[in-house]
């Protein structure tokens, strides 16, 4: 049985952020054909998931290259630099889960100054998943488009593969969000009735997930403003906004400010309710059961565009109707599928008369609430799943990775001497050999070479030691034939 190893970046519990649960939904998945182990920050629990734990966060490299030189398949959403030069090396399969394009997420995250985040840095370490990868995992085929465009610019779809596969899904495939495999279920009563200022007869929008920088709460308000002034008892409830993470990390939030707007229009406690902590995900369907229509809007930008709105799975795990902002996998979805609304970002008025025929009209309910049903199956976890499962079951028949090689003539430019394009770390230049298919070690230098008369400070003991002049002359002959220039000639530097 094939022994696959999931690592997570943030612990396994009874409070998860969408990263977690997504390993820990797959990892469950994937344990019903093979041998399956979580490595996750602790304190972590599995629950009753059939798999395996190790406790180890990120930074525990001996830890984690112990645990993944015991197992077949490798599955993370991101490895550090560190850890991924071994995996390059190892004889195992890597899947890079890469659902979240965390390059495009930064620019929203990051200050108009920039200086609070690296976009490069982060798209670098995407595309060192990528290089390193046997498999490539999104979450949706605008995602997939993404992932595709950037391999190809940076030289990672390579003719043999191409014609092994020339839709290339066998290299890079969608596995979405999924929704458990049980129906939900609920004991008692948690909002109407309940949370105060709700009764028992009102209608909730509910927000299932976290308020963050990227994501438009106010807009929602809006709508509720509109929507009572025509006298409907209606509430708008934020199911949770203080986010379970790892200690000192951050996710950057706007919900301070959604509060602050709620509470100067007279909103706050009153119609427009925040759940100041986070919900455990195994109670959140209490709440998504007693909520008459999901919500959950953005603004007009790119990190929209390559979204995958998870929590907004679980509107249609619940059958519950959904009004959402257009523009993302999830908005096209809701509206060529019918599962709702979806309105231009911003666009308060829309969305309040999206949402009214959805409280008001019974039959306009059920007959969303029907498709939401019909569609549910489909997007379990055990059916999105599946390509995953399949790449899981048959690694250890498939074939050696053969990256392609990056071939350099003549002297090298600036451009070519920065020869990873595709990480920081020279991750895949351990897989690459350069400048020489015949050759096992880098003959082309990773860094820009210096001006004349300069050197640099210092360099990785990593960094490849000679660049490839392309034509024969005095040094270290590469395994092309062609010489090398040694530390210390005219032209080297470090």
């Amino acid at each position: 049985m094939t022994r696959v190893l999931f690592i997570s970046a943030e612990p396994l519990g009874e409070s998860m952020a969408g990263p977690a649960i997504r390993v820990l939904e797959l990892a469950r998945a994937v344990a019903a054909h093979c041998d399956v182990t979580v490595a996750a920050p602790g304190p972590s629990d599995a629950g009753d998931a059939p798999i395996s734990l190790i406790e180890a966060n990120l930074a525990d490299f001996d830890k984690l290259l112990e645990a993944v030189r015991g197992h077949d398949v490798v599955v993370a959403q991101r490895l550090p630099p560190q850890l991924l030069r071994y995996v390059a090396k190892l004889p195992i399969r890597f899947v890079a889960d890469l659902y979240n394009p965390q390059m495009i997420e930064v620019l929203e995250a990051a200050g108009r100054d920039g200086a609070s985040t690296s976009p490069r840095r982060a798209w670098r370490s995407m595309l060192g998943q990528c290089a390193v990868a046997d498999l490539v995992v999104c979450a949706s085929e605008k995602q997939r488009d993404l992932w595709l465009g950037g391999m190809g610019l940076a030289g990672l779809i390579d003719v043999e593969r191409y014609h092994a596969d020339p839709t290339f899904r066998s290299f890079v495939d969608v596995v979405p969000f999924g929704l458990p495999d049980r129906p939900p279920s609920a004991t008692e009563p948690v909002l109407k009735g309940v949370w105060p200022g709700i009764e028992r007869d009102d209608k909730v929008l509910l927000w299932a997930g976290g308020v963050w920088k990227w994501l438009d709460a106010i807009t929602p308000i809006r709508a509720l403003e509109r929507l009572r002034s025509g006298g409907r008892r209606v509430h708008l409830v934020f199911l949770g906004v203080g986010r379970p993470q790892l200690k000192g990390g951050t996710v950057p939030s706007s919900a301070d400010e959604a509060i602050a707007f709620a509470a100067q229009r007279g909103l706050e406690g009153v119609s427009v309710h925040f759940n100041r902590g986070w919900v455990p995900y195994a109670e959140r369907e209490a709440y998504l059961l007693e909520a008459d229509v999901g919500v959950c809007a953005h603004f007009d930008h790119l990190e929209a565009r390559f979204s995958f709105r998870t929590r907004v799975l679980d509107h249609f795990w619940a059958g519950l109707p959904s009004v959402v902002s257009s523009g993302d996998s999830i908005g096209d979805l809701v509206d060529r599928r019918g599962l709702g609304r979806a309105v231009a970002p911003g666009d308060d008025e829309d969305f309040a008369l999206a949402c009214a025929p959805l409280l008001d009209d019974p039959m306009a309910h059920a007959d969303a609430a029907r498709r939401v049903r019909e569609l549910a199956p489909s997007l379990r976890w055990s059916e999105v799943a599946r390509p995953l499962v399949e790449f899981c079951r048959s690694a250890p028949s498939r074939p050696a990775r053969q990256p392609p090689v990056r071939r350099w003539r003549g002297r090298p430019t600036a451009s070519t001497r920065t020869s990873c394009p595709t990480c920081a770390t020279a991750a895949a230049w351990a897989r690459w050999p350069g400048a020489c298919p015949r050759t096992s070690r880098a003959c082309c230098a990773t860094e820009p070479r210096a001006r004349s008369g300069t050197r640099r400070a210092s360099a990785p003991a990593s960094r490849p030691t000679a660049w490839c002049s392309g034509r024969p002359g005095p040094g270290v002959t590469c395994g092309r034939g062609a010489s090398t220039r040694a530390p210390g000639s005219r032209g080297w530097s470090r």
